[in-house]
């Protein structure tokens, strides 16, 4: 993947400096000099908790779910483990509202009058709440408050993760990276050759994360219900603090006679997040007899209608009716349900009986 990197100059040498985003130290390429970062961003990992043989494990247990007789074919690759970046930013919000506030007066008036007519004997009045605007005031309203927020550093939809983001702050379901929290277990990450893994390095800077974080702070800000008819706000987005968290996931790939499969494992839980497995085509053969019965049981009582001379009948007022447009009606419903099936079939079939795992 690309990386992205800030340009810099050595102290000592004043020779160019090329440090990756989240690097808390370097090594100058002129004159081999060693700088410390002060400023850098944090960095930290979450462990992976599963081994790569328990991805393998749970890799042939979905296969065994999707399609138990293609396991013994199964040929699953060495999975490989991923450490992907997010975001972690947090930040205060201060500012106001000014804005034009409705003014209503309150009085109740009688609905229901029961006097009298109770069978206690004694007298019922119901009444209900009449509100009258009279006008409007001037308000301002203080907003103060203090989140976190995390950002998606590379793009992980071609894995079918989906990206979190200011415009898509959506939990990832299965991942311990929600929208704004973080999990236990955290560790600082140090040297990235000590660990097993591959780090992918993050394409959106901490800039990048900025911006994301402002959009996302000022519409949750400004975004609560002020009951205000015209509104005029300011805020101010500051004490930003940034981490870099790296996630692990486990990626590998298996071989069938039916074709080749990615599938994506979580590193912390084991569990499958993404993937797409043979299915046994179990749901293609239960559409298909399930419209087989249905003209079975249909077409003979169809047929005996049209040929033993049941179409006309006599009416309560002595008059003939046909059924034969109802015959037809429910014909053509039939037709058309089956033309439905048929392309639910079409479709099971373009997808390659794949079973799909979100």
């Amino acid at each position: 993947m690309k990386k992205v990197s800030v340009a810099l100059t050595c102290p000592s040498c004043a020779g160019p400096l090329s440090i990756r985003e989240g690097d808390t130290h370097t090594v100058c390429p002129s004159c081999a000099s060693s700088l410390l970062l002060p400023n850098a961003v944090r960095r930290y990992v979450l462990p992976s908790e599963t081994a790569g043989i328990d991805v393998l494990r749970s890799v042939r247990r979905e296969l065994k779910k999707s399609n138990p007789d293609s396991i013994e074919n199964a040929r699953v690759s060495k999975p490989v483990l991923y450490y992907v970046p997010f975001w972690h930013c947090s930040a205060q919000v201060n500012g106001y509202v000014l804005g034009v506030e409705p003014v209503y007066h309150e009085r109740e008036i009688p609905a229901v009058d029961y006097e009298g007519q109770s069978s206690t004997g004694y007298s019922v009045s119901i009444t209900r709440k009449i509100k009258t605007r009279t006008g409007s005031n001037a308000v301002e309203r203080e907003i103060q408050l203090s989140g976190s927020v995390n950002i998606s550093a590379a793009d992980l939809e071609p894995l079918g993760i989906p990206t979190l983001s200011a415009d898509s702050q959506l939990s990832i379901q299965g991942l311990d990276i929600q929208r704004n929290a973080l999990p236990d277990g955290l560790e600082i990450l140090g040297d990235e050759g000590s660990r097993d893994g591959v780090f992918v390095d993050p394409l959106v800077n901490v800039t990048g994360a900025h911006a994301q974080t402002d959009r996302y702070f000022r519409r949750l800000g400004t975004g609560v219900g002020f009951g205000l008819e015209e509104r005029w706000d300011y805020i101010v987005i500051s004490g930003y603090r940034d981490a870099l968290v790296y996630y692990p996931l486990w990626i590998t790939d298996f071989r069938t006679v039916d074709g080749s499969y990615q599938v994506v494992v979580d590193g912390r839980s084991g569990n499958v997040l993404r993937g797409r497995f043979p299915s046994s085509g179990r749901d293609r053969k239960i559409i298909t007899v399930a419209a087989a019965l249905l003209w079975a049981g249909i077409l003979p009582y169809t047929f005996d209608i049209l040929f033993s001379g049941k179409l006309n009948h006599r009416t309560m007022s002595g008059g003939q009716s046909s059924c034969l447009p109802a015959v037809l009606l429910i014909l053509g419903a039939m037709a058309y349900g089956t033309w439905h099936l048929l392309k639910i079939l079409t479709r099971i079939t373009d997808r390659g009986n794949d079973h799909v795992i979100y």
